[in-house]
């Protein structure tokens, strides 16, 4: 029997995938292909209805292809169509200067340091004296104050304002936010001060998400009210509910060093433990006349009702989609195929959404899911105990197995890091998070049973607490966490291919699967090789864009020495967001942070002068040093690049009589009032410029 036949939708997803992917990376407005499209789809359905159309065994492949590229066609037409903008009437599209718009939140805001952050609809501007209508979501940052801070989902604010777009990340390696909002089809950001926005007192929220938006605070209060606080409610509200706003960022780093972080986001687990135990609840659904049907519509609405608890996160409505169809499956065909149901619910979730394709959290939970159905089972037969303790840890340890087996190269493509002791913690974090989720969904039933509620607290704050000190203990034994590996797309894809050979070899023995393997690993270790020749032999100099600081890298092979600022070079969480994973990109395994003089083979760094390879590097920071070396010099002095650097009061004309050179570079801990009398002098004196500010960091390969 062909294989293939007994996946009809996952040959059909993976060419709508592709669809998909075409679309993201290489967006363009075709017309004609809204009418191909409905073209292909009346061709297969008459090949479908009238037998005598369809074609001969030989010519199969002739019907298969036009499926395939039919899928393929719509998908990219519909992801076209969901990108916004692209729309004709996108607010883009009017002006960009100064104006007073309608605007709606689409989510509750984030409340940050002196901002309130939300993504918001603007629903219509005002051009001239008359009102457009339109669409188009934007990142607005807010003033924080009491009027900010009242701010509701659904609520219809009025500001004047102008939208820029969002920047790209400005500097190597860093987090590109403006690839990520643009996956959630926002391109444009704005700040808005104090007084230049009113509240109009106008909700249009969908109802059901501003009902669940409710039923989560309410609940969350009832953990408030019984006296859960610190990490224990932090964790709990996150467990229970998808809470996150109140994590800090240790706990967040002690779950991810353990391998534990899927604890903490409400999705496939989570609702995996609700469906279990309401199955096993409504076991006695199974011996009456249509049970099965009574009892998949009952888990269903107890799913999505959970789902509603948890404020309707975008993860909780993928994992409740995903076991939607899987009761559905179960209820009506107990043979159906597991990966089938898993392909339909992608399917209807990219149809709604294709850029969840994009998201992390989709990949990882499908591949997770795929991991555990298709490899624990066949890692289970490995060891067989006939003492039931040791079988229940042993099928723990498959499960743990089986997700990291599946999902660890995408983790190695998108954070950078593995957690060692991921078996260890997960045999006792799955058991404990399920006694916690027990304690959590009891507390919820009996709150208005004080006494109840009181001991169910205690143990559910006493389960979070031991969970958080095991995890902290967990971290800090010696390599529970290897950071700084780095992998491309592209040998990310290669690893799963290899993955998938190597399993196949054992499981079907066959040396087609060997063979591609051993051609997947050569390919696999030629890319390695090349990059290990390119980082041995890069020489670069890099000055970042980071708020307020001055930070200049000089790579040089495979160490690098960073000159900063003795503030940020202890800023951890500053660091690592701005400047490692460059690092880790490039292969750099010894770094030196200074703030002072230094002096090695290939770089010499005297003062404010700077001798990297074959540049001469000078750093102006104050007057005084200028005046000095205005009376030493006679001549100006050749050099590669002059930075100026804090703000220091001086005139370009002065500095360039002093200092020749082709470009003078602004680092980002200058002021915008003084860059901006900068690059005006520049500009009159015909010398080249370079703002961090403005352009992102200067990156300059030797």
């Amino acid at each position: 029997m062909n294989l293939w036949a007994q996946f009809p939708l996952i040959r059909l997803i993976i060419p709508f995938i592709a669809g998909i992917v075409t679309a993201i990376y290489f967006p363009a407005q075709y017309r004609f292909l809204n009418y191909l499209t409905y073209f292909l789809f009346t061709l297969i359905a008459l090949i479908t209805l009238f037998p005598k159309l369809n074609f001969s065994y030989k010519r199969k492949w002739i019907s298969g292809s036009l499926i395939v590229f039919t899928f393929f066609i719509s998908a990219y037409q519909l992801t076209i169509s969901k990108t916004e903008r692209f729309a004709v009437n996108h607010f883009s599209k009017y002006t960009d200067s100064t104006q007073t718009v309608i605007a709606r939140l689409t989510d509750p805001y984030i409340e940050k340091g002196k901002t309130v952050k939300a993504v918001m609809e603007i629903i219509a501007l005002k051009q001239g004296n008359e009102w457009k209508y339109t669409r188009g979501k934007a990142m607005v940052y807010i003033s924080k104050n009491a009027e900010s801070l009242k701010l509701k989902y659904g609520d219809e604010v009025m500001m004047i304002t102008s939208f820029k777009e969002v920047p790209p990340s400005q500097n190597p390696g860093e987090f590109d936010y403006k690839t990520f909002l643009s996956y959630h089809n926002v391109y444009h950001q704005t700040f808005v001060k104090s007084g230049e926005w009113i509240n109009t007192g106008t909700n249009n929220g969908w109802y059901i998400y501003k009902y669940a938006n409710e039923v989560q605070n309410n609940l969350l209060k009832i953990l408030v009210d019984n006296h859960l606080q610190g990490n224990e409610l932090a964790v709990g509200a996150a467990i229970l509910l998808g809470y996150k706003d109140k994590l800090d960022a240790d706990i967040i780093q002690s779950y991810a060093s353990t391998g534990a972080i899927h604890v903490l986001i409400v999705a496939g687990l989570h609702v995996g433990i609700i469906y279990f135990v309401l199955n096993w609840l409504l076991f006695f659904f199974e011996r009456i006349k249509y049970g099965n049907i009574l009892k998949a519509i009952v888990l269903i609405s107890l799913v999505w009702f959970y789902a509603m608890l948890t404020g309707l996160a975008p993860s909780v409505l993928r994992a409740a989609t995903m076991f939607s169809f899987i009761i559905v499956a179960k209820s009506f065909n107990r043979n159906s195929n597991i990966y089938n149901t898993l392909a339909a619910s992608a399917f209807l979730l990219l149809i709604i959404n294709p850029y969840l394709l994009m998201e992390a959290g989709f990949q990882l939970s499908y591949l997770a899911v795929i991991g555990i159905v298709y490899l624990q089972p066949k890692i289970k037969e490995l060891f067989e105990s006939d003492y039931r303790l040791l079988d229940k840890i042993w099928e723990l340890t498959c499960v743990a197995l089986a997700a990291q087996i599946a999902t660890f190269p995408l983790g190695l493509h998108y954070f950078h890091q593995f957690p060692n002791y991921f078996l260890l913690s997960n045999i006792i974090v799955i058991p404990l998070y399920t006694l916690i989720m027990y304690a959590g969904i009891s507390l919820i039933a009996f709150a208005k049973i004080s006494v109840a509620a009181k001991y169910l607290a205690l143990a559910f704050g006493a389960g979070i607490g031991f969970l958080n000190s095991f995890l902290k203990f967990i971290e800090k034994l010696p390599h529970s966490l290897v950071q700084g590996i780095s992998i491309t797309a592209f040998e990310t894809c290669i690893i799963y291919i290899l993955l998938i050979m190597i399993t196949g070899f054992l499981v079907k023995k066959q040396k087609g699967f060997l063979i591609v393997a051993a051609s997947s690993a050569l390919v696999l270790l030629s890319s390695f090789t090349v990059r290990q020749y390119n980082e041995y032999h890069q020489k670069r100099f890099i000055v970042y864009n980071i708020p307020k600081v001055s930070a200049l890298d000089f790579i040089s092979a495979k160490s690098n020495v960073l000159l900063t600022d003795t503030v940020f070079a202890k800023d951890a969480d500053g660091l690592l967001y701005h400047i490692k994973h460059n690092w880790w990109d490039k292969g750099i395994n010894k770094t030196k942070i200074i703030s002072s003089d230094i002096d090695n083979n290939n770089l010499m760094i005297r003062s404010n002068y700077i001798l990297f390879y074959n540049l001469r590097i000078v750093i102006i920071t104050n007057k005084p040093e200028l005046k000095l070396m205005g009376k030493l010099t006679i001549e100006p002095i050749q050099i590669s690049y002059l930075i100026v650097s804090k703000n220091p009061t001086l005139k370009m004309e002065s500095l360039l009589k002093i200092y020749k050179t082709k470009v003078v570079v602004f680092d980002s801990s200058n002021s915008l009032y003084h860059l901006k009398k900068w690059k005006e002098e520049c500009m009159i004196l015909n010398q080249e410029y370079y703002s961090v500010n403005d352009s992102g960091a200067l990156v300059v390969d030797l």
